[in-house]
């Protein structure tokens, strides 16, 4: 009878601890894309000329990256702005089997506006 209540409980504190693990890990995962994405918005805010189009990577960590740097706006409302704007979306997607989890962050850039011709 003391072994059975023994296994029983070790294996209702091992689904515990195994638990915790996994959802541990994926709390790791998680901040590590949104500190890749951030990184990317930042290094996309920082570059001196921004060309509009995607780009796309990996990471260490078995994080897939993909940038988004789109005109902003109507053409009518980039017509009548001072200034070019962009949105820019980073999107990251981590997971052990397939496309798991994604998060995507998205910012909006300012531009110089091109000389009109």
């Amino acid at each position: 009878m003391p072994l059975t209540i023994l296994a029983v409980s070790l294996s209702v504190l091992f689904a515990v601890f195994s638990h915790s693990l996994s959802r541990n890990q994926e709390s790791q995962s998680r901040m590590a894309a949104r500190t890749l994405a951030a990184s990317l918005l930042a290094q996309a805010e920082a570059a001196p000329a921004l060309s509009m189009g995607e780009t796309e990577g990996h990471a260490k960590g078995g994080l897939q990256w993909h940038l988004d740097v789109r005109p902003y706006g109507s053409e009518q409302d980039r017509q009548a702005w001072p200034a070019n704007a962009a949105q820019v979306s980073a999107t990251v997607v981590w997971g052990e089997r397939g496309p798991g989890q994604t998060l995507t962050l998205s910012t909006l850039r300012l531009l110089p506006r091109e000389p009109k011709s």
